[in-house]
């Protein structure tokens, strides 16, 4: 930059008043401002920091199976209805499975194991049903018994045997399964399922909505008849109806529908036609506002092809209400998903969420309250943990609020 230049700024910031140059200190670029404005808003922050932590929860739930040594298909029906910080210990076919697998695995092992069971007296059989025996026994006796042979090979075994005895922080349900991995893979499936669902609506709800805000006449006029005739439709009843369909009987979709993801497939499909029409209808409001702004006419004039004045020019001014209605967006997903299935009509069981978990407890509000009031109790804190986040996304984004 020349001398000269660096003059003249010099000459007009002397020139500025002591208000008008502490305001441009002050000045901030735009995101910090959005940010320090949803900062504000503390209820927003809460929310993001709870949606934040049932993200990580979904994402690294095969990692906390893995450390917690829990199976959600893992079924116990001697120990079911279990209060929740109660601990359980695997039923005999269990015990005798994994016995046959280890001395299927480790036959060298599992014979001095047996041999030496029966020198000590501990069991008194035969040296082929030792370790069946001992592995009868409570699990305290049988690792105590086990640690007291003083041979390297048992530690395979002890580490199976250690296995056999399960913690349940949450309690179990009706077939002993344990609630805190269901809850933990369901929240996987219900945020999947409400993500994935709001993106592609607020997908759909731009493109038809930008294209009949942008074009207008027939086009604005056939497309808003189709939305607002599929907005007039009551929502649970349709939703009802269009759950009982099987895609399976449909040509084009036999090859990405199996029977283990079908509930799931299915589930996303039915709510992304019925979430799109609200985010088409901000869309076109806001297009409409932007079509005739000048910016618009100087791409027009300079030869800028529909979809290039559509892409680059139109749809960065619809994001920041995009964001708010995607937000809320998603726990209505959720709160959809779960209503229909706790009808039996969403995702089917074995596969858990926190509906088909509410729909499992309606019969045992009494006996077992706790399998109830847990996912009702997530589904509560990740819809108003959204909503939050939506008010505080549009509170941010709003050019009004910002407070330069």
């Amino acid at each position: 930059m020349s001398e000269t230049t660096m003059n003249e700024i010099e000459i007009e910031t002397q020139s500025l008043s002591d208000k008008e140059r502490q305001a441009l200190e002050k000045a901030q670029p735009m995101w910090k401002l959005i940010l320090s404005q949803f900062m504000e808003h503390k209820l927003a922050v809460a929310g993001s920091v709870v949606i934040t932590i049932f993200m990580l929860v979904a994402i690294f739930a095969n990692q906390i199976q893995s450390i917690t040594g829990l199976d959600p298909d893992a079924q116990n029906v001697a120990h079911r209805y279990m209060a929740p910080m109660t601990t359980a210990q695997v039923g005999q076919d269990v015990r005798e499975t994994e016995v046959e697998r280890f001395i299927n695995d480790n036959p060298e092992a599992a014979d001095a194991i047996q041999k030496a069971l029966v020198e000590k007296g501990i069991v008194a059989v035969a040296e082929a049903d030792a370790i069946y025996e001992l592995v009868s026994r409570d699990i305290k006796e049988v690792v105590s018994s086990l640690r007291s042979l003083n041979i390297p090979q048992t530690q395979p075994l002890l580490a199976k045997v250690n296995e056999f005895e399960t913690f349940h922080f949450f309690g179990t349900d009706e077939l002993g399964r344990d609630v805190f991995i269901r809850l933990v893979y369901g929240t996987r499936v219900s945020m999947g399922v409400g993500v994935l669902v709001a993106l592609a609506s607020a997908l759909i709800g731009l493109l038809i909505g930008s294209i009949a805000g942008f074009y207008g006449g027939l086009v604005d006029t056939l497309l808003m008849r189709i939305t607002d005739a599929l907005l007039s439709l009551p929502t649970i009843p349709v939703l009802i109806v269009m759950a009982a369909i099987d895609l399976s009987k449909i040509p084009w979709l036999k090859a990405i529908v199996s029977t283990s993801n079908e509930s799931v497939f299915k589930m996303i499909i039915i709510l992304c036609m019925f979430s799109w029409m609200t985010v088409a209808r901000l869309v076109r409001g806001s297009i409409l506002s932007i079509r005739e702004r000048e910016f618009v006419l100087a791409a027009r004039t300079l030869g800028a092809k529909d979809s290039t004045i559509i892409v680059r020019h139109m749809f960065p001014n619809v994001i920041a209400p995009m964001l708010v209605s995607i937000t809320l967006g998603v726990g209505e997903s959720i709160l959809f998903e779960a209503a229909l299935s706790f009808l039996g009509l969403g995702i089917m069981p074995p596969t858990p969420s926190w509906g088909n978990m509410l729909n499992n407890a309606q019969e045992l509000i009494y006996q077992a309250p706790f399998l109830a009031i847990l996912p009702g109790v997530l589904i509560l804190l990740t819809t108003i943990s959204f909503n939050y986040l939506g008010d505080g996304l549009q509170d941010a984004v709003d050019p009004k609020a910002l407070r330069r």
